[in-house]
């Protein structure tokens, strides 16, 4: 009920004064500058009017060429100003909104995703909506840009309107009666061809992100291999051609409602042009109007189109930068439920008792609401400094579990207590200080080798230390080898000179930044899964070495870091069903000892 009420709030004025409330508090001086804009707008259009006149009615009025030149050039001057400022005004809004979207609503973004329980932004749903939330950011057609320039020229434009269909009543109510129609339909015409493009929103996303996904894969570098050895370039075209096909469709949907739009207003146009020539023809050929006044009407009745036309163009403009607000402040909103003010400090409890002892009282998770639970009831005791090796079959939770131990996911049922506190009583920054955690599928950053140990700027960085924790990974000496030492970028998107890093390398290098954070307790993802078994099994026996006076968790469907660990889980189907050390589970002769006597031929050397 908390999410659907916050639905409902974000309207159209609730969304214009969320941003511009950004903007006046970085640069107060702003209201003043959008006032004159909106002003110099309005006015601008009525002296290129009056300029014309004047023109007709000097020559009309036969006061010679002197007469002639001082009228055309004062009112010239004024324009010529009005123009000049309304230019510098409009330049300095845009730069002045620019710079708000980019500090506040970009970074804003680009912080919440950061800082955001990870559950809030793993799951496609949420995916979807950071997705589309990142639209409104756009620097040039995003929501905001569209809501900062659309709402002055709305005002500008309706009294701009309002002041033409002043004039324009005076002369004839018909004109005015035609207008107004001409504008009701024409809102209506686009707020249906709005209904047409919001229903197609979610469809035309879904599809983009499909196309999108196909690109990014078919250009990686590290899919090249298998799209050519297995002929799947056939399949990623068709792929491709088929989604362009029902994007075109979908576009040929939103394009025919929008083209209806411009043929009924063409219609109007018509219509309103030849009832106000005629009338105003009439007025003259009666002597009820000179030449000059004509002159003017004339130009009144043809830019009232104008105004008209920049109006509903700047409120599409707004509707559409609403639509894209509502989805960022969605995600924005979103309620995290870890703490990030406040809460308990996992330093203290680091220093008070060293390694923490990790309890989960009858844990369970699903992840979807309606879904079968992937851990059933979990109840389980890790002593501090005790190393425990979780294992079992792919599938049966393992990293699902560990993904409740960092904090990633909330149980469904029960809870985890850390140093005997739930974890959600931490910090969650604090708490991540207890964690050192090598997963499965690590990535490093364009960055330096130093940074990408450290975690931190190199300046920042304890250069010394990062050497040491090479060493200790078996890292150091291949580092040492390359050019630019433990300065050696990683990966080529930013820089040329960057390399890439063995599966191996890449292992070795996760477990040195384990090292250089020094946690206390130390987490290990079934991070070997891409070595060789009697490679994994000497890695393992680094990593029982490092573990020493650590509370550690080891994760694996393989067995190769079972026998150093104190204790042995054999996880299945979401249940605890073995526990026991080595050798008393090969005694039990169950499920871990089956498993274990098919796997022990792989972590025997050949003679």
């Amino acid at each position: 009920m908390q999410r659907e009420k916050k639905k409902k709030r974000y309207g159209m004025a609730e969304n214009i004064h969320y941003i511009y409330r950004f903007l006046f508090r970085r640069h107060p001086r702003t209201k003043l500058l959008l006032a004159g804009l909106i002003l110099l707008v309005t006015v601008t259009p009525l002296i290129s009017n009056v300029t014309v006149a004047a023109a007709v009615a000097s020559v009309t009025d036969n006061r010679g060429v002197q007469d002639f030149v001082l009228r055309m050039g004062a009112v010239m001057l004024v324009l010529c100003v009005c123009s000049f400022l309304r230019q510098a005004a409009l330049s300095w809004s845009n730069f002045y909104t620019e710079c708000v979207q980019s500090r506040d609503f970009l970074m804003g973004l680009v912080r919440k995703s950061l800082d955001a329980d990870y559950e809030n932004v793993e799951s496609q749903k949420q995916q979807r909506l950071l997705n589309q939330a990142s639209h409104a950011v756009n620097l040039f057609r995003g929501g905001v840009s569209k809501m900062y320039q659309g709402m002055p020229t709305l005002i500008s434009t309706v009294v701009g309107t309002v002041i033409y269909s002043m004039t324009i009543s005076v002369l004839d109510i018909r004109i005015l009666l035609v207008i107004l129609v001409m504008t009701a339909v024409g809102l209506f015409m686009e707020k249906r061809a709005r209904g047409v493009e919001e229903s197609l929103k979610e469809e035309r996303f879904r599809s983009w992100g499909r196309a999108y996904y196909l690109k990014r894969e078919a250009m990686s570098v590290q899919n090249g291999k298998d799209i050519r050895i297995y002929n799947m370039t056939a399949w990623l075209q068709d792929g491709l051609l088929r989604l362009g096909k029902k994007d075109k469709r979908l576009e040929m949907k939103r394009h025919i409602s929008w083209k209806l739009v411009s043929v009924v207003e063409v219609v109007f146009i018509v219509a309103r042009d030849l009832l106000a020539y005629a009338i105003l023809a009439g007025q003259v050929l009666d002597g009820r109007m000179s030449l000059a006044e004509f002159t003017f009407c004339l130009g009144i009745v043809s830019g009232i189109s104008g105004w008209i036309r920049r109006m509903r163009g700047s409120w599409a403009a707004l509707c559409d930068g609403n639509r894209m607000m509502r989805d960022y402040r969605k995600m924005m909103d979103y309620p995290n439920r870890f703490l990030r003010e406040g809460g308990l400090s996992a330093e203290a409890v680091w220093k008070e008792g060293g390694a923490p002892q990790i309890e989960l009282r009858n844990v369970s998770f699903r992840y979807e609401e309606d879904g079968e639970d992937i851990l059933k009831e979990i109840s389980l005791t890790i002593k501090a400094g005790e190393r425990v090796a979780l294992v079992g079959h792919n599938g049966a939770g393992k990293s699902t579990l560990v993904k409740l131990l960092c904090g990633f996911y909330h149980p469904t049922g029960g809870e985890i207590l850390v140093g005997g506190h739930s974890i959600e009583e931490y910090n969650l920054q604090d708490y991540y200080r207890l964690l050192g955690i090598v997963f499965q599928e690590s990535n490093t950053l364009p960055l330096s080798i130093t940074s990408n140990v450290s975690g931190e700027c190199e300046e920042d960085t304890d250069t010394e230390k990062v050497k040491r924790c090479l060493e200790q990974a078996g890292l150091l000496e291949d580092v040492l080898r390359l050019e630019n030492g433990v300065q050696t970028h990683l990966t080529k998107n930013f820089r040329p000179d960057g390399i890439e890093l063995s599966g191996g390398m890449l292992q070795k290098l996760m477990l040195a930044r384990a090292l250089y954070k020094d946690a206390p307790v130390l987490i290990l993802d079934e991070p070997t899964a891409a070595l060789d078994p009697i490679a994994e099994s000497r890695v393992y026996q680094e990593y029982a070495r490092i573990a020493e006076g650590k509370t550690a968790i080891f994760i694996s469907h393989r067995l190769a870091s079972t026998r150093f660990c104190d204790r042995i889980l054999f996880l299945e189907d979401g249940v605890i069903r073995e526990e026991g050390t080595h050798e008393e589970l090969l005694q039990s002769g169950g499920r871990y000892a089956e498993m274990f006597q098919i796997q022990s031929k792989y972590y025997q050397e050949e003679m």
